[in-house]
């Protein structure tokens, strides 16, 4: 006769083909342990659908983690043996997903002038989140690179919201012109600073690559639509304009895929390693 938790647990090792072979001999004995021991925990729970969710937790997870094993992504996934996202990993992740899609909203409706200088400011807010969140999840990997990419798109980012905050209830200009070049240097240093910033992610793998790819080129495209450069005119159009209107969506694109990475998946749990005699000594 099987056991309330062997039947469990039989099911379970079933839906572990899913996985490729590879990543079942290596994590598979690990899973269902975990697994057994949250199915154990759920039928002591009182509330009575308590093992109803750890399965409905348990196949949710297993389906993306599988797909994506399937899929050959270049890293082990592994959300049944990783730690869940922290609340303030979630709470920079769901900042950056708003500061996305309020970047990419002009594409759908017009935005008062009033109300797009507050859509301005959540954009570069949603932005500079979305660094600090990736960036810790790109520390363990590469300090120094990951170190090097946040800080000028954090600053540039906050420069930006900055000005933007300033030049808020002024009937005329702060600088020459529109900011004069003071404007073009702090969005030239926004954009090329998200574009390296979003290299190096994809470089480093810490996060989703495609997040990572549509931020790189969508900052880059978005750049070459800046006037001062002179390769968008209304007068002589010519394909910048479309490009610079594209790379802009992609930048918001990238940091919603890269706010919904970090906010929803599971980030690897720390290895611990197993303590080391003194020297002359022994263990126990």
């Amino acid at each position: 006769m099987i056991p309330p938790n062997g039947l469990h647990e039989h099911v379970y090792r079933g839906l572990l083909r899913l996985y490729p072979a590879a990543f079942r001999a290596r994590f598979s004995g690990e899973m269902v342990q975990l697994f057994s021991d949250q199915v154990r925990d759920a039928r002591s729970d009182p509330a009575r659908a308590a093992v109803a969710r750890t399965w409905l937790r348990t196949l949710g997870d297993l389906v993306v983690t599988a797909t994506s094993e399937r899929a050959g992504r270049d890293r082990i996934v592994a959300h049944s043996l990783a730690a869940a996202p922290s609340t303030s990993s979630r709470v920079l992740g769901l900042v950056g997903i708003l500061g996305g899609l309020l970047l990419l909203v002009v594409f759908i409706v017009d935005i008062a002038p009033e109300l797009n200088i507050v859509r301005l400011v959540l954009f570069n807010a949603g932005a500079i989140a979305i660094v600090v969140a990736v960036h810790r999840r790109q520390v363990s990997v590469a300090p120094v690179p990951a170190l090097l990419a946040a800080i000028p798109a954090i600053l540039a980012n906050a420069l930006y919201l900055a000005m933007t905050l300033i030049s808020t209830g002024r009937t005329g200009p702060v600088g020459a012109g529109d900011f004069g070049l003071a404007y073009f240097f702090v969005g030239a240093a926004m954009w090329l600073s998200d574009a390296a910033f979003g290299l190096v992610t994809l470089r480093l793998g810490a996060v989703t690559r495609w997040g990572a790819l549509a931020l790189a080129v969508g900052s880059v495209l978005a750049f070459t639509g800046m006037d001062r450069l002179e390769l968008t005119s209304t007068a002589n159009p010519t394909i910048f304009g479309p490009l610079s209107l594209l790379g802009i969506a992609l930048n918001g694109i990238g940091w919603i895929l890269l706010g919904i990475d970090v906010a929803t998946r599971r980030r690897a749990a720390p290895t611990i390693q197993p303590a080391q005699p003194e020297a002359g000594g022994s263990t126990r």
